[in-house]
C-alpha cells in the first residue's frame, strides 16, 4: 500500500506540474509588484533576523500580515534570479508538492485508489489557477504543503513518536505561509477520526491524535505570539469589503451564507471564473433573500447526505468537515477582511470536496471502465479550463482585460479604468470613474487615495483633503494618504494643520522615504525648518514672504 500511495502522490504531483507549467511565461502582476518585485529588502535582506521580522506587505501598506516562510522563499528566489519566470517556475514546484502531499494524505485516510483520484482531481481544478499563476499565490501553495505534511506526520506519529518533529516542522511551514493554518490542530483530530471510522471508537481516535494536536497547537500559539511582536495585534488591514463594516459575528455569518453559494459553484462547477468578486458582482446583505434560502438548502442537504453516508461512504462527511474547517478563516465570519470571495483562498478547502467526490465515486456500483472514462473526462475538462485561465496573469494588461470582462461592475474594475483614463489624458472621465469606485466601495481606501492624487494634480486642495482624511479614517495604517495629506493641507492654506500632519506622518512611517521627504518639504514650507532638517538636513526653507504663498510639489 505504501508503494501505491507514493505512486498516487507522484502521479498527482506530475499532473499538477503539467497543468501549472504554462504559468512560467507569466510576469509580475498586480500584488506581485508590491509584495515581491518592488521590495529591495528581499534582494538584500541584511540578515536572517531582519527577514524573519519583516511584514508580508510593506510597512507602508499597513504591515499587519506576517508570513515569514513565504518571504524567505522569495528571498531565496532572488539569490538565483530576479526574473519573474523563475519565481513562477518555483511556484509550479510548490503546486506539484501540494498536490502530491495531499494525494498521499488522502491515501492514508481512504486508500490508494481514492487517494489517486482525489489527487488528480485536485491537480487539475481550475479554481487553483489564481494561486498557481500569480507569484503571491505561493502563500496558498506553501501553506497547503506544510498543512499536508503535518497531517501525514501526525498519522505516522502514532506508531513512531519521532514523527512529531514532522508535525512541528509542517505546522511551522504552514502557519508561516498563511494564517488559515491556525486550524491545523482541529484538522489533526479530523484525520485521525477519518482514518479510524468503522475501525475504532472516537475516544480512542482522539486519544491517539492528542500528542500531534498538542504539538501543532504549540506551534500555532508561538506563531501568534511572535506575530504580535512583528505586526501588532490586528489580523487584517483597516479596510473592509463593502457591506461588512458594522456587522457583528451573527450578521456576518448570515450575510456570508448567501455568498457561500459562490463557494459551492466554484468548487463543483468552475466554468465561470473571475478576477474579482467584489460588489456589485456580489452583494453583501443581511436581508432575507432567495440566495439565503437556496444556500441554506444546499448546506442542509450536504449535511444530511454526509450524516446518512457516514458509515458507508465516510469520505463525504470528512470532506464536508474539512471544507468548513479550512474555509472558516477566510469566510469573513470570524474575522472580516477586504475580500468577499477570492478563488485562491479555495485552494486548501477544495481538497475536502475532491475527497468527498472521490469516495462517493468509488462507492457507486458502476463498471470500472465507465468510471475511468468519467474520470478522464473530468480531468481533461479541468486541465483545459485551467490552461486557458493561466494567461489572465500573463501581465497587467491581460489582467486588466480579464477584470473588465469578468467583473465589469466591480469597484476594482472602475478603479483600474479610472487610472487608465488619467494615463490616456482623459481627466474628466478618470475622475468620474474613480468617484464611482469610491461610491461602490466606501470602506476601501485605495480608490480615495488615487482620486485625491488627481485632485492634488488639478490644484483642488479642499477636495483632496476630504478624500485623504476619509481614507485615513478607513485605514490609518497605510502610508500613501499620510504622504499626500500634508501637501493638500498646505495647498489649501492650512499651514498649521499641514505641519502637524507632516510631523505625524514622519513619526508613523519613519522607514517610508517618500513620506519622510514629503513631510520635510511641507514642514519647511510651513516655516518649521528645524523639524524639517531633522528629517532631511539639506532641505531648503523658503523665506517668510514665500511661505505666505504656499508652493506644493506635484
Amino acid at each position: 500500500m505504501e508503494l501505491r500511495g507514493r505512486q498516487a502522490a507522484l502521479a498527482a504531483g506530475l499532473v499538477a506540474a503539467l497543468v501549472a507549467a504554462p504559468s512560467v511565461r507569466n510576469g509580475f502582476v498586480q500584488d506581485d509588484h508590491w509584495v515581491v518585485e518592488q521590495r529591495p529588502f528581499l534582494q538584500h535582506p541584511g540578515s536572517l533576523a531582519a527577514l524573519l521580522t519583516e511584514p508580508y506587505w510593506p510597512r507602508g501598506f499597513g504591515g499587519v500580515l506576517w508570513r515569514p516562510a513565504v518571504l524567505a522563499s522569495y528571498a531565496l528566489d532572488y539569490r538565483i534570479s530576479a526574473n519573474p519566470h523563475w519565481f513562477h517556475a518555483v511556484n509550479v514546484l510548490w503546486a506539484a508538492a501540494a498536490a502530491a502531499a495531499l494525494a498521499l494524505l488522502a491515501t492514508l485516510i481512504a486508500g490508494p485508489t481514492v487517494g489517486l483520484v482525489t489527487g488528480l482531481l485536485f491537480a487539475v481544478h481550475p479554481v487553483h489557477v489564481e494561486a498557481t499563476a500569480s507569484v503571491v499565490g505561493r502563500a496558498e501553495l506553501v501553506a497547503a504543503v506544510g498543512y499536508a505534511l503535518a497531517l501525514i506526520s501526525a498519522l505516522r506519529s502514532e506508531q513512531r513518536p519521532a514523527w512529531l518533529v514532522g508535525v512541528a516542522l509542517g505546522a511551522a511551514l504552514a502557519i508561516g505561509a498563511k494564517e488559515h493554518a491556525a486550524t491545523l490542530p482541529a484538522a489533526v483530530l479530523l484525520v485521525f477520526l477519518a482514518r479510524d471510522l468503522g475501525r475504532a471508537g472516537w475516544r480512542r481516535s482522539l486519544t491517539a491524535a492528542a500528542p500531534a494536536a498538542a504539538c501543532a497547537t504549540v506551534i500555532v500559539m508561538l506563531y501568534f505570539v511572535a506575530r504580535r511582536a512583528v505586526a501588532g495585534g490586528a489580523f487584517t488591514p483597516g479596510g473592509l469589503a463593502p457591506g461588512l463594516r458594522g456587522l457583528d459575528l451573527v450578521d456576518r455569518a448570515w450575510a456570508m451564507l448567501a455568498i457561500s453559494l459562490e463557494w459551492w459553484r466554484l468548487l463543483l462547477f468552475p466554468v465561470r471564473l473571475s478576477a474579482d468578486y467584489n460588489p456589485a458582482q456580489l452583494v453583501v446583505t443581511t436581508a432575507l433573500t432567495a440566495r439565503h434560502g437556496l444556500a441554506a438548502v444546499v448546506w442542509i442537504v450536504a449535511g444530511l447526505a454526509a450524516w446518512r453516508l457516514r458509515a458507508s461512504v465516510p469520505g463525504v462527511a470528512v470532506g464536508l468537515v474539512w471544507l468548513v474547517l479550512t474555509i472558516l478563516p477566510v469566510s469573513n465570519v470570524i474575522v472580516p477582511t477586504e475580500v468577499i470571495v477570492a478563488e485562491r483562498t479555495l485552494f486548501l478547502p477544495s481538497w475536502g470536496v475532491m475527497l468527498a467526490l472521490a469516495t462517493l465515486g468509488a462507492s457507486v456500483p458502476w463498471p470500472r471502465r465507465a468510471k475511468a472514462w468519467l474520470l478522464a473526462l473530468a480531468l481533461g475538462v479541468g486541465a483545459v479550463r485551467s490552461g486557458a485561465r493561466i494567461a489572465v496573469w500573463r501581465d497587467d494588461e491581460s489582467f486588466f482585460a480579464a477584470q473588465q470582462r469578468d467583473a465589469p461592475r466591480s469597484f476594482r474594475t472602475l478603479w483600474l479604468e479610472g487610472l487608465e483614463a488619467f494615463r490616456q489624458g482623459q481627466p474628466a472621465r478618470g475622475e468620474r470613474l474613480l468617484e464611482a469606485a469610491v461610491v461602490a466601495a466606501p470602506e476601501v481606501a485605495g480608490p480615495r487615495d488615487d482620486l485625491a492624487g488627481a485632485y492634488l494634480a488639478a490644484g483642488l486642495w479642499a477636495a483632496a483633503v476630504q478624500q485623504l482624511r476619509t481614507s485615513i479614517a478607513v485605514d490609518s495604517g497605510r502610508a500613501p494618504p499620510w504622504g499626500l495629506l500634508p501637501r493638500a493641507l498646505l495647498g489649501a492654506g492650512d499651514t498649521t494643520g499641514a505641519g502637524d500632519a507632516a510631523a505625524m506622518a514622519a513619526r508613523r512611517f519613519p522607514e517610508e522615504e517618500s513620506v519622510v521627504d514629503a513631510a520635510a518639504d511641507v514642514l519647511a514650507g510651513a516655516g518649521r525648518c528645524g523639524e524639517a532638517r531633522t528629517l532631511r538636513p539639506r532641505v531648503s526653507c523658503p523665506r517668510a514672504e514665500a511661505r505666505a504663498r504656499p508652493q506644493v510639489r506635484p
